[in-house]
């Protein structure tokens, strides 16, 4: 910070001495050419006499007064002639210096000068003639001679004073001039003094701020000496042909190369593998051998390097060239980043493990939804057949409490398959026309009965036209309402359950319902956490009613899914008020809606006995499902797998087809539409889908296969005699949507429990020695089979729902993870091999319990 505030002041300091001296050098000149013209004035002061004016003057003065004398001498004595001659020789060079010397030169433009030296040249040249002819001739003109010279005194004496005069003036200036002069140098060098009192004084301020400066390079070279031998990165300095010049501590414990073994030598082959150089030469390092500075986007880099030892490592190159000392280097910084790397493949395996966790959640749905709903479906179906034969009042009060506790199973297995089905973004929010007072009669009929055995009255209010027709999820509301009454019920003891309904004021269409209680409520510090999943509270709810804590989390999530909102306002003791908003545009008319298959209320007649064909791989299942058949006087063929299901259809015609989805050697699907394209008797008989597979995307596959309906397992008896009254009466089969499921050591005592009291014992026995010997056979099959033999997924899952059937829950998991890695083709050889000594521990077990 300091080195750039004295950067800042350097420069106007600078400026200013750069001024000074150039003023300063301007007044030494200023100077140095005074002292000239002084010199030059002085030297002109100073000049020999002969070149002196007033001498000169003076000389002519006399030598006039002497060619006069020698006149009048000549006159009494020829011999004399030559001196007169020599003295107009004399005078007429002092006449010409007069008139010529560059000394006079102002004197001539002096008219008072001027105009005696004119008269005294007329007469030179006039006498010149004279002077130079011969001695008779000079003789005759000496009279003549002398009276013009007499007249030519006065000329002489004019000439005199005037030069005297001009000269004291020239004199005169000449004083005035250098004095000036002198006045004017002493003011420069007055200047002079300042202007170096100036420049020394800046140079004192420079002297100061270079000083500062210098102590600041100093502490900055300290500091980055300090950064470079402190950093973990490795730092090379360079020439311009590559070769390293100087490098820092981390450098050389990174490569493993001393200070005096790495300068000299080229940094390319110093910290690359020799293929790895080869390429950067020829791509990252290209400009190297161009001569040129990279570009910004050629500064950074990975690649491979390599230390002294052979261990390569993943780096980031980060360089670029500085120009401006004139020498020119690279500065090269390395960094290990093996470790980030290493972070990065986890991270990037973690999320594949995520997806594939993803993937297998679905298939998982798939597969918990059939296989929990196998037992389910004995269970419950079992028990509605065991209806028809006479019991005692005990046994018809057990038989209730049964299936009481299976349809609350039931229950628990569709609400963790929404959850499930929620969070894989399964849901699709529905848009179809329904009325609200319908569905709200609909909950009340449903709710009713358990509200009536706690003692509380339920009804509904409408605000507004009860006959409205909205547009909106009506499934997925019910299913909210359900879940928020059937809370309000379970907390409440001889109360009131109240369901409003009431249009909002405003855009949107947006329709309040409230459930509204006056249960044992919910204590403030709770509200925040009621709508989580799973969550039961410490209160006296967790005391008078059980539950997951699942009912409140799906209400919130369909909820979301219609982009509503819901809340709840409640005090502990005083009830509870929940409330939904969802928005419900009106609809112009409702579509025809056909009533339920397992509601034929009006239907009582009697139906005539259709020929059914049930394909179904489980014996247990078709035991449950012939039986309801068969009890109601239908004539029942059965079909332990899809192909043998074709050949039946292809043989026989049958009135009805149930054919479940997952079965060995031929699928469902594949059965159904060998049936429809094979053009046997029974090719355009309607075939039912029996499956779990609850998931909407497999309904629709089923329906491309050829299938006119599907219904869930477990099979309510009631729906499958109204499909099959349906089939007899000729009318058409409404595709409909499932209900699905999971469930997930060794073995389930209450599973093989249930099945001691739903069957026989001959009958239990039977169908265990059958299950132990055909999973004897599987498992042995799957032990030496290939991770990649494309009829192991099948296996094991025909092998999965046997194994849940009896309770074998670690068996049936490890079964499912081996078909679910199949079906992602990463299934290894230790799962297959781990799977012998696992049901050899689980047919132990279960042969223990059997007592055989």
């Amino acid at each position: 910070m300091s080195s750039l505030q004295n950067m800042r002041q350097t420069g106007p300091s600078w400026r200013r001495t750069s001024f000074a001296v150039a003023l300063l050098v301007f007044c030494m000149g200023t100077v140095a050419s005074m002292g000239w013209l002084v010199l030059r004035e002085i030297d002109d002061i100073n000049t020999a006499n002969s070149d002196n004016l007033q001498w000169v003057l003076a000389q002519a003065d006399v030598e006039f007064l002497r060619f006069k004398v020698a006149l009048l001498e000549a006159q009494d004595d020829r011999e004399k002639l030559d001196a007169v001659r020599r003295r107009f020789d004399i005078f007429y060079s002092r006449m010409s210096t007069l008139e010529r010397g560059v000394a006079f030169r102002t004197l001539r433009d002096n008219p008072d000068f001027d105009q005696p030296r004119a008269e005294i040249r007329d007469f030179l040249d006039q006498s010149v003639p004279l002077i130079d002819g011969d001695d008779a001739t000079l003789q005759a003109a000496l009279t003549r001679l002398l009276g013009t010279a007499v007249t030519l005194e006065d000329a002489i004496r004019k000439l005199s004073l005037a030069g005297l005069t001009s000269f004291a003036e020239i004199s005169d200036e000449r004083r005035e001039n250098l004095i000036q002069t002198l006045f004017l140098m002493a003011a420069v060098l007055m200047l002079l003094l300042g202007g170096l009192s100036l420049l020394a004084l800046s140079f004192y301020r420079l002297y100061r701020v270079s000083r500062r400066q210098a102590e600041d390079v100093a502490r900055t070279g300290s500091r980055m000496r300090t950064i470079v031998e402190t950093t973990v990165d490795a730092i090379l300095v360079c020439d311009g042909s590559g070769k390293v010049i100087d490098l820092n501590g981390s450098a050389e414990k990174m490569f493993g190369y001393s200070r005096a073994e790495a300068i000299g030598r080229s940094a390319i082959t110093m910290v690359h593998p020799p293929d790895v150089a080869e390429s950067l030469r020829e791509k990252q390092l290209k400009y190297i051998g161009e001569k040129r500075r990279p570009d910004p986007h050629e500064r950074r880099f990975e690649t491979e390097a390599i230390t002294r030892n052979g261990r390569r490592f993943a780096a980031e190159i980060s360089l670029d060239r500085a120009d401006d000392t004139g020498e020119r280097v690279f500065v090269v910084f390395v960094r290990d980043i093996s470790r980030r790397k290493a972070a990065e493949d986890e991270l990037l395996d973690a999320r594949d493990k995520a997806l594939a966790g993803e993937t297998a959640k679905a298939e998982f749905l798939a597969v918990m939804s059939h296989e929990m709903r196998t037992p389910l479906n004995g269970l419950l179906g079992t028990m509605q057949l065991m209806r028809d034969h006479s019991l005692t009042e005990r046994q018809s009060d057990l038989l209730d409490q049964m299936q009481n506790s299976g349809h609350l199973l039931l229950g628990l297995v569709n609400d963790v398959l929404d959850l499930s089905k929620y969070e894989a973004g399964k849901l699709v929010p529905e848009q179809r026309p329904f009325e609200i007072p319908r569905l709200l009669d609909g909950i009340c009929e449903t709710i009713g009965t358990l509200a009536s055995n706690n003692g509380n009255t339920l009804s509904w209010t409408s605000t507004g036209a009860p006959s409205d027709i909205v547009m909106g999820d009506s499934r997925r509301l019910r299913q909210v309402l359900l879940n928020l009454v059937g809370n309000a019920v379970k907390f409440t003891r001889g109360g009131e359950i109240t369901i409003e309904a009431e249009e909002l004021p405003g855009p949107g269409h947006i329709t309040e319902f409230r459930v509204v209680d006056t249960g044992i409520g919910i204590a403030p510090a709770h509200l925040g956490r009621i709508f989580n999943d799973f969550e039961t509270l410490d209160s006296s709810y967790s005391r008078q009613a059980g539950g997951t804590g699942l009912g409140l989390g799906i209400a919130r999530r369909l909820t979301d899914l219609m982009g509503g909102e819901i809340g709840v306002e409640s005090e502990e003791g005083e009830g509870s008020l929940f409330w939904v908003r969802v928005s419900l545009p009106p609809a112009d008319e409702m579509p025809e809606v056909q009533q339920p298959f397992g509601d034929m209320t009006g239907d009582t007649g009697p139906v005539p006995s259709l020929s059914v064909l049930l394909v179904e791989d489980n014996e247990i299942n078709r035991f449950v499902a012939r039986e309801m058949l068969e009890a109601e006087g239908h004539k029942v063929t059965e079909a332990v797998n899809g192909r043998a299901g074709v050949e039946w259809a292809e043989a026989q015609a049958f009135d009805l087809i149930l054919m479940d989805i997952s079965m060995p050697v031929m699928d469902g699907q594949a059965a159904a539409r060998a049936i429809h394209m094979g053009g046997g008797a029974s090719a355009k008989s309607p075939i039912i889908a029996v499956t779990a597979h609850a998931l909407p995307e497999e309904i629709a596959r089923f329906k491309e296969a050829g299938m006119d309906h599907t219904i869930s397992k477990p099979i309510d008896r009631a729906e499958l005699m109204g499909l099959v009254r349906a089939v007899a009466s000729g009318d058409p089969l409404v595709p409909s949507g499932p209900r699905g499921g999971p469930r997930p050591v060794l073995v389930d005592k209450d599973q093989l429990g249930t099945m001691r009291e739903m069957l026989k014992a001959e009958d239990l026995d039977r169908l265990a020695s059958k299950f132990l010997a055909e999973t004897d056979a599987v498992v042995t099959d799957l032990s030496a089979a290939s991770p990649g033999d494309p009829d192991l997924a099948a296996r094991a899952h025909t092998s999965a729902g046997s194994c849940a059937t009896f309770g074998l829950t670690a068996m049936h998991r490890a079964l499912g993870d081996i078909e679910a890695a199949a079906k992602r083709e990463n299934l290894s050889e230790e799962a297959l091999k781990a799977l012998a000594p696992l049901w050899k521990q689980s047919r132990g077990a279960l042969q223990d319990w059997l007592g055989t």
